[in-house]
C-alpha cells in the first residue's frame, strides 16, 4: 500500500472503510481500499477541507450540500479524466459517505456513462509475445508471462500464490489452485455462486519454464517450501513480490520489446491483456469451463467436486493447448533466445572472439539460462581440457547438425566437444 494510503488510515472515517472492505465478513482486497482513499483523497481536496474528518463534518453539518457537491465534483473531475474512472472514483467516495452516515441523494445526480472509453488495448499476438519473452530478463518473468497467458488468472492472484497451490504431477500440464481469501478477486454473478476455490491450467511449455525457475531459486540458495512465493522477488530471498513491482518490470519488458505504445495513459499491450490472450484462444473450449478457470464462477465448493470433473477439465483444456501455446518448439525458442542474446553482445561492442565463445557455449546448453551461467563461469575461469572419444561403452553418440544435438541435448544429453563438419559428440547425462 502506498505511503499516502498508510497516512490515511489513520482517520475513523478511513480505518472504518479499511474494515468494511478487507475484514473478516469480505475479505477483500488491500488494494481496492488503496483506489477508494485516493477517490476520497481526491473529493476531500476538491471541497477544500483539511482533511476526511473536517469534510464529512462539514457535509453532515449542511454547511456543505452532499448531492451538490458530488454532483460538482463529477463534472470537475470529467474534465481530465475518462468517464469509467470518474465511476470508479465515485464507487470509493460512495462507500466512504455511506459508512459515515452522510446522505446523499444518488438518483438526483446524472452518472456518468461508462461507455465513453478513451482507453484502447488489445490481446498480444504469438509474435508480440515472443518478442516480449525473448526481452525479459530471466526464467521468473518469463515463467510469469507464460503463467498468465495460459492460465487466465489476474496478475495478483498469480503473484499471492504459493508453490504449494500448483500441482506438478500431471503429465503436460500443471494445475493451479485459487482457493478464496482476502486480496483476490473471487466472485460469481452472485454471493451464492462463489465457491471456495477454483482451478486452472497451464501449457506444457509454461510448466517447463516455471519448473526451471523454481530450480534456478534452488541452485541460488533459496529454501523453498510449499508457502513459498511461487512467483518471487528477483532477488531469490523468498519474499513475495507485489502488483505494482511487476508492473514496473512489464513496462521496462515492453520498452526493450518496442511494444510500449500507449493509447491515452495505458498501454495498449498492459498486463490484464494476457488474460485476454487466455480468453480468445480458448478455442473450441465450452464456454463455462473457460469462465470457470478465469474465475468468473466459483462452480465447485470443495475439492471432491472439483475431481469428479476433473477429467473435463483437463480435456477441454486440451483442446486450447495448441491455441495457447507460444512456441512450436523447443528448438525454436532456444534459437530465438540465442540469436537475441547473440545481437545484443554484439550492439555492447563485445570482441568476436568473445561473441564465438557465447555461440559455442549457447548451442551446447540445454537451457539458453544454462548456457548465460556456463558463459559467465568460462568467463571467470579457463576452459576445461576436451574430454576423448571413447567406444564400446554406449555412452556416447555424435549428433549430425546443430538441431540434432539441441534436441539431444534437451533429451538428456550432454556436449563433450564439437568436431568437424557440423557434428558434435555428446555424452549420456
Amino acid at each position: 500500500m502506498r505511503n499516502y494510503a498508510e497516512e490515511w488510515m489513520k482517520y475513523p472515517s478511513i480505518a472504518r472503510l479499511n474494515e468494511a472492505i478487507t475484514g473478516p465478513r469480505r475479505m477483500g482486497s488491500p488494494g481496492t481500499v488503496e483506489l477508494y482513499i485516493f477517490a476520497v483523497r481526491k473529493f476531500v481536496q476538491f471541497l477544500g477541507a483539511k482533511d476526511p474528518e473536517a469534510a464529512l463534518q462539514d457535509l453532515a453539518s449542511g454547511k456543505l450540500n452532499a448531492t451538490v457537491q458530488v454532483d460538482k465534483f463529477i463534472d470537475y473531475y470529467l474534465k481530465a479524466h475518462a468517464h469509467k474512472t470518474v465511476l470508479g472514483q465515485l464507487r470509493g467516495i460512495k462507500k466512504w459517505l455511506d459508512l459515515n452516515g452522510v446522505k446523499v441523494e444518488w438518483p438526483k445526480i446524472d452518472m456518468p456513462t461508462s461507455a465513453a472509453k478513451q482507453e484502447e488495448d488489445r490481446a498480444p499476438s504469438k509474435e508480440e509475445l515472443k518478442t516480449l519473452l525473448n526481452h525479459a530478463n530471466g526464467a521468473r518473468d518469463r515463467a510469469a508471462i507464460l503463467v498468465l497467458a495460459s492460465s487466465g488468472l489476474r496478475i495478483g492472484t498469480l503473484l499471492s500464490l504459493t508453490i504449494g497451490d500448483v500441482s506438478f504431477d500431471y503429465p503436460d500440464v500443471a494445475r493451479m489452485k485459487v482457493e478464496s481469501r482476502m486480496g483476490r478477486k473471487f466472485m460469481g454473478k452472485g454471493n451464492s455462486s462463489v465457491g471456495r476455490f477454483f482451478s486452472t491450467f497451464t501449457t506444457p511449455e509454461a510448466k517447463q519454464v516455471l519448473q526451471q525457475y523454481l530450480k534456478e531459486r534452488e541452485n541460488a540458495g533459496e529454501k523453498l517450501t510449499a508457502k513459498s512465493p511461487l512467483i518471487g522477488d528477483a532477488y531469490h530471498k523468498g519474499r513475495f513480490t507485489s502488483v505494482v513491482d511487476f508492473e514496473q518490470v512489464w513496462q521496462r519488458i515492453l520498452k526493450r520489446s518496442g511494444l510500449a505504445d500507449k493509447s491515452q495513459k495505458w498501454y495498449k499491450l498492459h498486463l490484464h491483456t494476457l488474460r485476454k490472450f487466455f480468453r480468445s484462444n480458448c478455442v473450441g473450449v465450452d464456454e463455462s469451463y473457460r469462465e470457470s478457470w478465469m474465475g468468473h464462477k466459483g462452480k465447485y465448493l470443495d475439492e471432491s467436486y472439483f475431481r469428479a470433473e476433473e477429467e473435463k477439465h483437463l480435456a477441454e483444456y486440451r483442446k486450447a493447448i495448441p491455441h495457447l501455446t507460444v512456441y512450436t518448439t523447443v528448438i525454436e525458442e532456444k534459437r530465438m533466445r540465442s540469436k537475441m542474446l547473440v545481437d545484443f553482445a554484439r550492439l555492447q561492442g563485445t570482441p568476436e572472439s568473445e561473441i564465438r565463445k557465447l555461440e559455442e557455449v549457447l548451442a551446447r546448453s540445454k537451457t539458453v539460462d544454462e548456457g548465460i551461467t556456463e558463459f559467465r563461469r568460462l568467463q571467470e575461469e579457463p576452459l576445461a581440457k576436451p574430454r576423448t572419444m571413447h567406444d564400446g561403452n554406449g555412452k556416447y553418440l555424435v549428433a549430425k547438425g546443430e538441431d540434432e544435438m539441441i534436441q539431444r541435448l534437451h533429451d538428456g544429453w550432454r556436449m563433450v566437444q564439437a568436431l568437424n563438419h557440423d557434428k558434435y559428440l555428446l555424452e549420456k547425462a
